[in-house]
This record gives structure tokens, C-alpha cells and sequence, in this order.
């Protein structure tokens, strides 16, 4: 499971430009799998978070470092945005 190191969800490049997330669309909890903690604080140690935005035309989850760092960006469109 190779994840790369972002400044920013859209520095992926795999979150749309013209996305943009919902007010109080944000859910954060901490890593739960011990095998992507351990990987996660590998690429950077330090407090790293599960985070998951909604927006209108679909919904982004990421790891997300205490830095502001992002890896594991992954984009999911709404029904019918595609």
C-alpha cells in the first residue's frame, strides 16, 4: 500500500479542481489500523488523523498529519457526477 506525501488534498491531483467541501461536512478520528498507524508514522512521524469531507459533488477521505500534510487521498463521487 504505497501512500505518498502531499502538501494539500488537491496537490493529489486526485481531487477535482472546482471541489470544494460542505460546511460542517468534515468527520476526523485517529487511525485505527495499527498496520497504516505504523505505516503512516514512517512517511512522518508525528499525530496522524483519518479524515473524511463531504462535498457537493462527492466526498474526499485522506490521512491527514498534525503538519496539515495529507497521503492516502482518495476521491468518491456523488451519483450522478460522473
Amino acid at each position: 500500500m504505497p501512500l505518498h506525501l502531499y502538501a494539500n488534498i488537491h496537490a493529489s491531483r486526485c481531487v477535482p479542481e472546482d471541489w470544494s467541501p460542505a460546511k460542517g461536512g468534515t468527520i476526523k478520528y485517529p487511525v485505527r489500523n495499527p498496520a497504516v498507524r505504523r505505516y503512516l508514522g514512517r512517511l512522518l512521524t508525528g499525530k496522524w488523523q483519518k479524515v473524511i469531507k463531504s462535498g457537493a459533488t462527492g466526498e474526499v477521505h485522506y490521512f491527514e498529519h498534525a503538519s496539515g500534510q495529507v497521503a492516502g487521498v482518495k476521491f468518491f463521487p456523488s451519483r450522478g457526477y460522473l
